[in-house]
């Protein structure tokens, strides 16, 4: 890349900067933020700003206000992403009622174009920074008697989290996905305006001049802002003839292959601890970790319940979750563990380990090697060693977890699927199937939660090449209607508690009380359900090259499921450099553009005409996604460098919340 600055550094640019400010101040951060920074520090926030000489650090969020006012602090530091005028008046307004500060500094990721501040202002009168810090004064004068005080208000571009040196995901967009319905890409409209102005700053600061790329609609529609932008515009026209500062931008619809995003068939370890293990509070990509097997019952006390993470700063740890195969996986983390415990300081431990074949490494094996630590009095010892210790613990949780036999079970039906639909075509039986393993899911060990993303598995799977018999899918609807029905009733006699899924608590919105509504209710939700997988099945139907997500080279391979991204980048970095008609290219100028409705958006140019690609993929992205990429990357020697990102890092009951769940009127 030459002199592009990289990602990491204009992360560490960003957050060194915020740093300077927080010197002998209060620092309030919200979720996005706090996930930004997480995966930067390798999950050591608190470090990262006392370190920079905070007086205390606190959770921005409304619930966690309660606290006593900080004592022997005038400065108040406030980091936020939100858009949101209300959560800047709330949030803020609490903050000053509590506090007694002089100075505020509000580091916001909104910038002024796009900080909806008043929308009663029309937008060429709105001066949102001018307005907000005037609001902020006027708190300040009616809660203090002194009129010393001063608030400062800056923009920076946080929004990025480097999960390793070629992946990054956007906490401040963890919800940003396609509609499945078209018609509905302008509810989206403030928050891709946020987006793409974020985007255009990281772009600013790495000094690029892009080429846009996009496919699907949704994807299209956020081309079309950041082409359009006149800061965007301002910029590249300032870079022309900067060759050497090209990168090609190429936006993906998530929903154009939902298969992918809600298999559990993967070769990643990293996608099989985000399916096992909870996410850290108030995160969307890193799991909260148990860190107890560390230590005796009495030792330690306060360290176990501290949750353990996957974030951290070697970014070699992650990159081995993502492309190594699990045999590959095990042996590095049993030799890791041995090197641990072979230091000088703990020689009676290093007289009794002796080297165990790779053959014989398994989840337990490690166990085993974990419990020595417990025989380890310094506690200095092991927080040396801290993040391998928590990602070898999160491989062995994750290997041993009581879903490992659910997972496997819907990883064999999948594969069942896949072979019995690419066979039988049209006359397939599949859903009939189906409906009989939704009657016996109990027995079989399965909940709703699994059924419903099988679901959205194989409609996106089938697409429009297979069509299913109007019977079978009678069948399916009226076998969904009696599951959510014993789901309330269930639910109905059960005690809430906390572990409950996103599809119990979609449940008990409905607030059924009586067996009439909840058979009624039901009814409703899988008549729902089976609309949105129609237009699951519809999402590829406009495309040209990407209509299947089936491949078989020859008569003697059984068929293999093949994503929408592996299908885009064997194409794109194939050397004859095929012609891509399912990705349109936003046009650099008028002249251009005209050009382009007789070409209906075929692209003239070629994403590896620069020698960096960056591949955002809008709804999120899997593992096992990332690690597919990466070997077919790595298969054809391009010269150029491919970052892929996404709205975070996706697992199967994600997209069933986010497509099937959240679009259910109560």
């Amino acid at each position: 890349m030459g002199d592009i600055i990289d990602l990491e550094q204009f992360l560490t640019d960003t957050w060194r900067d915020i740093a300077n400010f927080v010197n002998e101040s209060a620092v309030y951060i919200d979720h996005a933020a706090t996930e930004c920074l997480h995966w930067h520090t390798g999950g050591k926030i608190y470090s990262f700003f006392k370190d920079a000489g905070a007086v205390s650090v606190y959770e921005l969020a409304m619930y966690n206000f309660r606290y006593a006012k900080v004592q022997n602090c005038k400065k108040a530091v406030i980091i936020s992403t939100s858009t949101n005028p209300a959560f800047y008046q709330r949030t803020i307004k609490m903050i000053i009622e509590k506090n007694a500060y002089d100075h505020y500094i509000i580091i916001t990721a909104a910038h002024p174009d796009v900080l909806n501040y008043d929308d009663t202002v029309p937008l060429e009168d709105r001066m949102d920074y001018a307005k907000l810090k005037r609001d902020v004064k006027n708190w300040m004068h009616s809660n203090q008697q002194s009129q010393d005080y001063l608030v400062t208000i800056l923009f920076r571009p946080i929004f990025i989290s480097l999960i390793d040196n070629d992946l990054f995901v956007t906490p401040s967009f963890n919800d940003l996905l396609s509609p499945l319905d078209s018609t509905l890409l302008k509810d989206s409209e403030y928050e891709i305006d946020h987006f793409v102005s974020l985007f255009n700053s990281l772009l600013t600061c790495l000094n690029l001049k892009e080429d846009i790329y996009s496919m699907g609609k949704f994807s299209e529609l956020i081309a079309e802002k950041l082409e359009m932008l006149p800061m965007a515009v301002d910029r590249r026209n300032n870079l022309v003839g900067a060759k050497e500062r090209g990168v090609s931008l190429i936006f993906v619809d998530r929903t154009l292959d939902l298969c992918t995003s809600t298999s559990n068939n993967t070769e990643s370890l990293l996608a099989r601890i985000l399916c096992t293990l909870s996410h850290l509070p108030h995160h969307c990509n890193d799991v909260a970790i148990n860190m107890s097997p560390l230590f005796c019952d009495t030792q330690f006390k306060e360290y176990i319940n501290v949750p353990g993470c996957l974030a951290s700063n070697d970014k070699n740890l992650m990159n081995m979750l993502i492309t190594k195969k699990q045999k590959e996986v095990l042996t590095t983390t049993n030799k890791m563990l041995i090197d641990i415990l072979s230091t000088k300081e703990n020689l009676k431990l290093r007289e009794n380990l002796k080297p165990k074949l790779a053959t014989r490494i398994s989840a337990h094996s490690l166990e085993k090697l974990v419990n020595k630590f417990k025989d380890i009095d310094d506690l200095h010892a092991i927080s040396e060693s801290s993040k391998r210790l928590q990602m070898v613990l999160g491989i062995i949780q994750a290997l041993t977890s009581e879903k490992t036999s659910q997972i496997e079970l819907l990883i064999s039906l999948e594969k069942l699927v896949l072979q019995n639909i690419a066979v039988s075509r049209d006359s397939t039986s599949v859903l009939g199937q189906l409906s009989n393993i939704i009657k016996t899911r109990e027995k079989r060990g399965l909940n709703t939660d699994n059924i419903l993303a099988l679901l959205v598995h194989i409609y996106a799977l089938a697409g429009t090449e297979i069509q299913f018999s109007l019977q079978q899918e009678q069948q399916l609807e009226e076998a969904i209607a009696n599951a959510v029905f014993e789901d309330i009733i269930k639910l109905k006699k059960d005690t809430v508690n906390s572990e409950m899924s996103i599809y119990q608590q979609t449940l008990l919105l409905f607030d059924v009380t009586n067996i009439e509504t909840a058979k009624e209710t039901s009814e409703k939700m899988a008549k729902h359900i089976m609309n949105i997988l129609h237009e699951i099945a519809q999402q590829r139907a406009s495309l040209h090259n990407y209509t299947s997500l089936m491949s078989k080279s020859n008569s003697q391979e059984i068929v293999r499921r093949i994503g929408i991204l592996q299908q885009l980048l064997t194409d794109m970095l194939h050397p004859n450099r095929f012609e891509l008609p399912d990705l349109h290219q936003r046009s650099p100028s008028l002249i251009s553009a005209g050009f382009n409705l007789f070409s209906k958006g075929r692209i003239k140019h070629h994403p590896c005409d620069n020698n960096w690609i960056i591949i955002y993929v809008i709804g999120g992205i899997t593992p096992e996604e990332v690690r597919e990429t990466k070997e077919i990357i790595s298969s054809f020697n391009s010269n150029c460098q491919i970052t892929i990102g996404g709205s975070r890092l996706l697992k199967p009951s994600d997209i069933v919340d986010k497509i099937l769940l959240s679009s259910i009127n109560y």
